[in-house]
């Protein structure tokens, strides 16, 4: 069975049973975003200081987790580079690599179509646990671990926690559960950085809503 990283639980999380995207049409960046943060958990990478952080590579021994070293390695090439920018950068994309580990792991099935990849669910038993788990965070707040904080914090960074989880705690309104997420107090030296990925992750989401939007009006 595959470790699950942060990326890997959010696109189970932003994703249909039937394969494609839900909630949002930036799960690319999102996903980018999150295995950045991950990586600064495990000391791989740092931001620098400033209104407009920038990456800084510190270590680029694999981590063997496929994720993580394909968004590493993309890292080290983009090295120096903005937050904003990397995490909308082309190699930063990890769908497909996240998509073929929970497919070697039975989770979801690849189905190749004219234009795209959709990812449906084979097995929901890995989604259902999660699922659990964030729900059991936001009602027992001292349960809750590192890796379920930047996982809601991330759902509600996106506007998204809501939409997503509204059925597994189904006694929390919108505002109750963005309310609850944002209380959630996780202990780590690296927070303070992680939260500061999730700011600019969300930036390079609204930035490339505004540039789509802009584009189809003026088309």
């Amino acid at each position: 069975m595959t470790t699950h990283t942060i990326p890997g639980e959010l696109f189970l999380l932003l994703t249909t049973d039937s394969g494609r995207q839900d909630s949002t049409s930036y799960r690319r960046q999102a996903l980018a975003g999150a295995a950045i943060a991950e990586l600064v958990l495990r000391e791989k990478i740092a931001l620098t200081e400033g209104r407009n952080p920038k990456v800084q590579v510190r270590d680029t021994v694999p981590t063997d987790l496929p994720t993580l070293d394909q968004a590493l390695g993309a890292l080290a090439d983009l090295d120096g580079k903005a937050v904003k920018s990397v995490i909308g950068h082309r190699s930063m994309d990890l769908t497909e690599v996240i998509g073929e580990s929970f497919a070697a792991d039975g989770v979801v099935q690849r189905k190749d179509g004219w234009f795209t990849t959709t990812w449906p669910t084979h097995d929901d038993t890995v989604e259902t646990a999660l699922r659990a788990r964030l729900a059991r965070a936001v009602r027992e707040p001292r349960q809750a671990s590192l890796q379920d904080g930047i996982l809601l914090e991330l759902l509600r960074g996106l506007g998204i926690a809501h939409r997503i989880l509204k059925d597994d705690v189904p006694e929390m309104g919108r505002r109750d559960l963005e309310k609850a997420i944002a209380a959630l107090k996780v202990e780590s030296p690296e927070a303070k950085a992680v939260k500061r990925i999730i700011d600019e992750a969300m930036t390079a989401v609204i930035v490339a809503t505004t540039v789509v939007s802009t584009t189809t009006i003026t088309t």
